[in-house]
């Protein structure tokens, strides 16, 4: 069982282990020693804008240049840019230095192979087993210190490789764009308007401790009332990293990551879309009715890419906004996937208002404080899901989990009728609560 490694990389406290100077030495070792052997000997390290990303980012060349690794600083860039630059320059590993959609005091650590791929469980084992364990390295000396190289073509790298994917002859349409004060400021509002488009731009001037602070992707409220009182055609919003996107019509109504799935899967043509345990039942409906295979995964983006890998599919992404498209990269892009969306909405010719496809099912969640979230496991609780889960089958889903942050145990009912959700979800919340 992993102990460092969460959903997507290593997150926490800025200060607080594992996020501290002591450990990310510890773990630029471990990388040594597990990727950079035969390889190129190469790490690059891109960041978000909170304000303790230099203090991680120096630490981190410091310690892989100890060991005789050469190491490119991209700066500020999304999450995307890393996974792309990696395989680029055939490094040896990808480090990007942010916790996504956390607030500024929180800092993380998402690991890259040389694939541009996230790693997969077995590599985050073996590496806390090389954390946990006696294996070490000695300080390099002499002419076997690694090179620090501020390198900034990365990003611009990445932002032709954006301006190359797509054409926009007639771009008529005036976006309100909410960058979240993190990776996307300086990169996203000037693309869109090289491309032509009219953008308003919002919070982009991070200062190091506003990412995330009541915008972006993870404020939708906020992007929906902003179109409504700029009286814009289109909301897009990214998270701190950039690898989210949520949009909003014109009404200010949102389009999350489920209706973007169900956008792109008609825009790209897909036999089969990847999303998670959590995507609402009626994308899987919409999808099952237009003939396209609807496949669910453990939560987070790397389980839809690992996916995605093994079957060949082409699209895939969560209801949060983490939407990948195999043609571009195996992790999310906010921008990438905002711009498709932009693609077909001027190709339809309508409004985006038009492009929401299908009515999400009602939901009810519990989160349940519980003292062992080994609760979902025993016999009268396995036994309780699994009947209601056989009462919803056809019309409805059940999510029971064990929560990734918290003593508790989450719980998601979806179906026609909210009143039988609410006795589905209170049933449960009694028996999990039971100790």
């Amino acid at each position: 069982m992993r102990k460092l490694f969460g959903t997507d990389g290593i997150r926490g406290v800025a200060g607080e282990y594992p996020i501290t100077l002591s450990f990310c030495r510890k773990l630029a070792e471990a990388v040594v020693l597990k990727f950079c052997k035969d390889k190129s000997r190469l790490v690059i390290i891109g960041k978000d804008t909170r304000i303790s990303g230099d203090m991680l980012e120096h630490v981190m060349a410091a310690a892989f240049c100890s060991f005789g690794v050469n190491v490119k600083l991209l700066g500020i860039v999304p999450t995307p840019a890393v996974a792309i630059l990696t395989e680029k320059f055939e490094a040896s590993v990808g480090v990007m230095i942010s916790a996504s959609h956390n607030p500024f005091r929180d800092n993380g650590l998402k690991l890259f192979n040389r694939f541009g791929l996230k790693l997969d469980d077995k590599e985050e084992e073996e590496l806390e087993e090389i954390i946990a364990g006696s294996d070490s390295l000695p300080a390099e000396t002499g002419s076997n210190i690694g090179r620090v190289e501020y390198d900034l073509s990365g990003l611009n790298f990445y932002r032709e490789k954006i301006r190359n994917s797509f054409v926009f002859e007639n771009p008529r349409i005036k976006i309100l764009l909410d960058s979240s004060n993190g990776s996307f400021s300086f990169t996203a509002p000037n693309l869109l308007r090289e491309f032509g488009f009219e953008v308003v731009s919002v919070n982009d001037s991070p200062n190091g401790v506003n990412i995330n602070d009541n915008c972006g992707a993870v404020c939708p409220d906020v992007l929906g009332e902003n179109v409504k009182r700029r009286g814009v055609d289109v909301g897009m919003a990214f998270d701190g990293d950039g690898d989210r996107v949520i949009l909003a019509d014109e009404n200010g109504n949102i389009l999350d990551g489920d209706q973007i799935l169900a956008i792109l899967a008609g825009a790209e043509h897909a036999d089969e879309v990847v999303s998670t345990i959590m995507s609402n039942f009626g994308l899987e409906r919409y999808l099952l009715s237009k003939g396209i295979r609807h496949v669910r995964t453990d939560v987070g983006d790397r389980r839809i890419s690992e996916r995605m890998q093994k079957s060949g599919a082409k699209l895939g992404g969560e209801q949060s906004g983490h939407i990948i498209l195999r043609s571009h990269c195996l992790t999310g892009d906010g921008l990438f996937a905002g711009l498709k969306v932009l693609e077909y909405l001027l190709k339809s010719g309508g409004k985006c208002s038009e492009l929401r496809l299908f009515e999400p099912l009602p939901a009810v969640s519990a989160n349940v404080p519980v003292a062992d979230k080994s609760v979902v496991f025993r016999p009268d609780a396995a036994e309780a899901v699994q009947k209601f889960t056989k009462r919803l089958e056809g019309r409805g889903k059940l999510i029971v989990r064990p929560s990734g942050t918290e003593s508790a145990v989450r719980i998601s009912v979806e179906g026609e009728n909210p009143s039988e959700l609410r006795e589905i979800a209170d049933a449960l919340s009694q028996i999990m609560a039971r100790s």
